[in-house]
């Protein structure tokens, strides 16, 4: 494809694709680009082609000429090579001689443009707008038109797109660190945008979408061009991945001015405050870029979008997209392959639009538990109630694609066909509503509210449309009987002139006493009659010779001639009035499309939650308990896909316990005593929450962060009153507590936010009087109560990377809305969860294996709140084994120290183990062996401890490296393991230091660290 409309120097034919004919082999340089052929010595036809080739520089032009799409000059080398076509030439005027010619039959159309599509190409199609015997008459070219151009994220054609997944179209405006986005699926109408900063978020976005198509403004030279995935340009942002495609648009397009007021024209609204995003310049300017690409493209066909929607990405559990490859949630890591994902193990949906939900669920997650909760209940219901569930799945079978068949029948662009299923599917909703009238969950709720609009449009249609239309619209035969009276006339009219027809062969044989005459039928003459050449002395007076053959004469009549323009005007005018029926009818359900998609967004939910609860039952799920604590605990928990991927009940089920408690007092605390804040240990929340009254008598010290929702009351001094739930300490001023008559205090010693407080330790006077809190429930968090950070070690292949990714689905699945795989699961939200496992070098940005995993690293540790779930599988392994354990200690110290995000870090390095005997959140877990004489046996179990051996030659053994290697293997083995004293040296040398830093709660600035040299070997 053309990236400039410039000329460019002309190909040489040595660069011929491999099916070029030997015309094509001669054609002279100049004519195999349009921008550099003489066009005043071209055909009229191949004159208009340039002049279209140059509107449409950015796309592939298929021309129709007679029953074939003819492209010419660079366009047929394209075409050739992409779709493996014969290269061919064609004349194109006497002074330019042959131009290089491709074409395809009108009937392929559909499937060469989606293989065009496919490959990133954008195709503009050029009709004949008017019959080819009337310019003929007329002694001129054809008029034709370019009627719609295709490009990847336009697409509204059915077999041209997923039925599972949606074809998303987006805009992004960048402002220096600032940006825009807006998608659409034209196809199903949804039309989104938001805007935030930080370029790495819509990068992520992106990746998320997976857009087919991305416009980009620009003013650079290549304005127009459409880059396909892998190319690149100088009007690409750096930030962007080439992996899409991307078509650079005008900046005049993408204006606020401009795309303001498209968007009010859109809406018809008289301010963008209804939409939303009167406050999001950026993603203004995005949709409005995005509406005019679509005016562009689809010409005169409207594309009828629902109303735009805003929305915040900090609203959701970010994922990005080492996240998603890594926990495989759409398609597998190692051949990226739709069996073997989470996705493949939770689909059991019974509808397209539910297949789309289910995948957009599972790539963005929920953070607030009220809407995680609804679906959690709705699932519930559905597995208590297996009747009602399996009624309702079998319903759904039964319901077509309503998103997008509303989309098509709103833009002009549905079928008879897809009529006739989209009422089959509007009459299926009100016994869908009945028997979710049997449930009393949210999603149930919802779907049982059915406008009765669209059971009497579901009747109107059945009604007007014939069970089985033909495809084409021209064809006639769509509309039933007693309709429209005037079809019925014109029918019955018709049908009295084909019965005349048909008696007209039996009547003249008996008329002419000819048994062989025959009546017959075709393009060239019409109706005729056709005798055999020893009858035609038996002709009547009557009959006009109009043929003769070698065994026949064929004669017709004026009375034949009459019928048979009867016949054929009424065709027409059948057709046309079934037509413009059709297209009244097909008004009706544009007409109704916001109420037909508001409902099919609720049948889609309905669908996912049904699968989901269809899975949990067939599985064993547990409904999880999800609340805003920092605690992860997993009883029994199970991998969803490998679990399904191994014969039952093979699987070792494992469990997790991570993240410190807090406590959470919902009622009136009363302190009478000295309350001590240390470490607390908080159920619920990430802060001391007070949602009533809290009174202290006598001093309060805090050393981590207090959130007061009510009232504090500190007796014998002003009130302090905090009414932000979000308050820090900081914003809590010592001066503000008064001491109180008696000699009593209140005091704050105030701490970084993201500081744990150390134990609690209430003092022997304290009287604790809560509404709904009993003493017993403050407990001291200690070392071995869900640590924040987990080193986990263990042998090669022992089910590390598995475990790991088995918490991370877990809370990704449990935030979607689904049950998890386990007996039991108590979870906190996440803000993020991260992962990085495995690694392997970027050729294309010339990083190397260790450069890579070392940049997701960073990007965890400059990312990851207290909020977030960390799973680490190995981290410096690619560079020399020091350099790798002193990064991977320095990261396991950073995010249990510093972060204190709930991680999981698997690991070969056993020297983090000891970790664990210096920070108080820091346990070991090890995946379990069993060791025999001569092999060991993998029991997949993680339990608590550290391993001290990864058997890594026990598994080179099992692959089969040589017994010599694998005995000199183990001799170095004893040499090394005799002499290293790394353990030791990382005790002396930093243990000291954290231990000061633990004991005086201070931090230590880098230049006050002085780490002393790890003594490694020696003797």
């Amino acid at each position: 494809m053309s990236r400039s409309p410039q000329a460019s120097t002309p190909e040489s034919n040595d660069n011929l694709p491999k099916r070029a004919t030997e015309a094509a082999k001669k054609v002279a340089p100049e004519n195999t680009d349009h921008r550099t052929v003489d066009r005043s010595k071209l055909t009229p036809m191949m004159q208009h082609f340039a002049q279209l080739k140059d509107q449409y520089s950015h796309a592939v032009l298929l021309y129709r000429v007679g029953d074939f799409y003819e492209t010419f000059f660079q366009d047929a080398r394209i075409i050739s090579e992409a779709l493996e076509l014969v290269l061919t030439s064609k004349e194109a005027g006497k002074g330019v001689g042959r131009v290089p010619m491709t074409g395809v039959p009108h009937h392929a159309l559909d499937r060469y443009s989606t293989m065009l599509v496919e490959k990133g190409y954008a195709i503009a199609i050029c009709d004949q707008v008017e019959d080819a015997s009337v310019a003929a008459k007329e002694g001129r070219q054809v008029r034709r038109e370019v009627t719609r151009v295709l490009t990847p994220g336009t697409l509204m054609e059915e077999e041209m797109l997923h039925a599972r997944r949606n074809n998303f179209l987006a805009a992004v405006v960048i402002a220096k660190n600032h940006w825009g986005l807006a998608y659409a699926d034209i196809s199903t109408g949804e039309f989104l945008t938001t805007q935030d900063r930080e370029l790495d978020l819509l990068v992520q976005e992106l990746m998320r979408l997976q857009p087919s198509e991305v416009l980009i403004p620009t003013n650079a030279p290549d304005l127009g061009s459409m880059l396909r995935p892998g190319q690149t340009s100088e009007s690409l942002p750096d930030c962007l991945p080439n992996s899409f495609c991307y078509a650079l648009r005008p900046q005049r397009h993408f204006t606020l001015a401009e795309a303001r007021q498209r968007l009010l024209e859109q809406f018809r609204v008289r301010s963008l405050e209804g939409l939303g995003c009167e406050h999001l310049p950026l993603g203004v300017r995005a949709a409005g870029g995005l509406l005019e690409y679509l005016k562009d493209t689809q010409k005169e066909n409207y594309v009828a979008l629902q109303i735009l929607r805003t929305y915040t990405i900090a609203d959701y559990l970010i994922l990005d997209h080492q996240t998603r490859r890594n926990l495989e949630i759409t398609a597998t890591v190692r051949d990226n392959t739709f069996n073997g994902s989470l996705l493949w193990a939770l689909d059991r949906t019974s509808t397209a639009m539910g297949g789309r939900a289910l995948r957009r669920w599972l790539l963005q997650p929920l953070l607030e538990i009220k809407g995680i909760r609804a679906r959690h209940d709705t699932i519930a219901e559905l597995v208590e109630n297996t009747g009602l569930r399996q009624d309702l799945q079998q319903l759904l079978r039964k319901i077509y694609d309503l998103e997008r068949l509303t989309g098509k029948a709103s833009s002009g662009r549905a079928n008879a066909r897809n009529l006739v299923a989209l009422g089959d599917s509007l009459l299926r909703l009100p016994e869908l509503a009945d028997l979710a009238a049997y449930g009393s969950s949210p999603y149930l709720k919802v779907i049982q509210n059915v406008p009765p609009q669209l059971e009497e449009l579901g009747h109107t249609i059945q009604e007007h449309l014939v069970e089985s239309p033909p495809l084409h619209l021209t064809e006639g035969k769509l509309i039933r009987p007693q309709v429209n009276q005037q079809l019925d006339e014109m029918r019955g009219q018709a049908e009295e002139d084909q019965q005349w027809i048909a008696n007209l062969e039996v009547t003249e044989r008996e008329k002419t006493d000819i048994p062989k005459l025959k009546v017959g039928f075709n393009k060239t003459f019409g109706y005729y009659i056709s005798v055999p050449r020893a009858k035609t002395a038996q002709v009547p007076d009557n009959y006009i010779r109009k043929q003769t053959l070698v065994n026949e004469e064929r004669y017709i009549t004026p009375e034949l001639k009459e019928r048979e323009a009867r016949i054929l005007t009424a065709r027409e005018d059948l057709n046309r009035l079934e037509y413009e029926i059709f297209v009244g009818l097909r008004h009706e359900v544009a007409l109704e499309a916001d109420r037909i998609r508001g409902v099919s967004r609720a049948v889609a939910a309905l669908d996912v939650l049904c699968g989901l609860a269809e899975v949990a039952v067939y599985q064993g799920y547990c409904r999880p308990d999800m609340d805003q604590s920092r605690e992860i605990r997993i009883i029994d928990g199970r991998h969803p896909v490998v679990e399904q991927s191994l014969p039952s009940g093979l699987f070792v089920p494992n469990s997790a316990s991570l993240g410190q408690n807090k406590l959470q007092v919902d009622g009136e605390l009363k302190v009478d005593g000295e309350l001590n804040v240390g470490r607390l240990k908080v159920e619920g929340s990430s802060e001391f929450n007070v949602d009533g009254e809290f009174n202290v008598d006598g001093e309060l010290k805090v050393d981590g962060e207090l959130k007061v929702d009510g009232e504090l009351k500190v007796q014998g001094s002003s009130e302090l009153n905090v009414e932000n739930s979000n308050e820090q300490p900081s914003n809590l001023q010592p001066s503000n507590l008064q001491p109180a008559n008696l000699g009593q205090k209140a005091t704050l010693r105030e701490q970084p936010s993201n500081e744990q407080p150390s134990n609690l330790q209430p003092s022997t006077n304290t009287n604790l009087q809560p509404t709904n809190l009993q003493p017993s429930n403050l407990k001291p968090a200690t070392e071995t109560d869900n640590p924040d950070l987990i080193i986990l070690t263990g042998p090669n292949a022992s089910g590390k990377s598995c475990y790991l990714r088995q918490v991370g689905l877990i809370q990704l699945m449990a935030q979607v809305g689904s049950f998890v795989p386990a007996s039991e699961a108590s979870l906190g939200i996440c803000d993020r969860i991260f992962t990085r496992v495995g690694a392997v070098d970027d050729l294309a940005t010339g990083q190397s294996t260790f450069m890579v995993e070392m940049n997701e690293t960073a990007n965890i540790l400059n990312h990851a709140t207290d909020k977030s779930l960390v799973l680490l599988d190995e981290i410096g392994r690619g560079t020399a084994t020091f350099d790798g354990l002193s990064i991977a200690w320095a990261v396991g110290e950073y995010l249990a120290m510093e972060i204190k995000a709930r991680t999981i870090f698997a690991t070969h390095y056993h020297e983090l183990n000891e970790l664990a005997s210096i920070l108080p959140n820091v346990a070991n877990y090890q995946v379990t062996v069993k060791e025999l004489a001569n092999e060991i046996i993998f029991l997949h179990q993680v339990q608590p401890g550290g391993a001290n051996r990864s058997y890594g030659i026990e598994a080179g053994r099992l692959a089969g490296l040589p017994t010599s290697v694998i005995k000199r293997a183990k001799q170095v083995m004893k040499q090394i393991e005799k002499h290293s004293k790394i353990a030791l040296g990382l005790r002396k040398g930093i243990g000291k230091q954290l231990l000061a830093r633990k004991t005086t709660g201070q931090k230590v600035s880098d230049q006050e660290v002085t780490i002393e040299q790890l003594d490694i070997f020696d003797d």
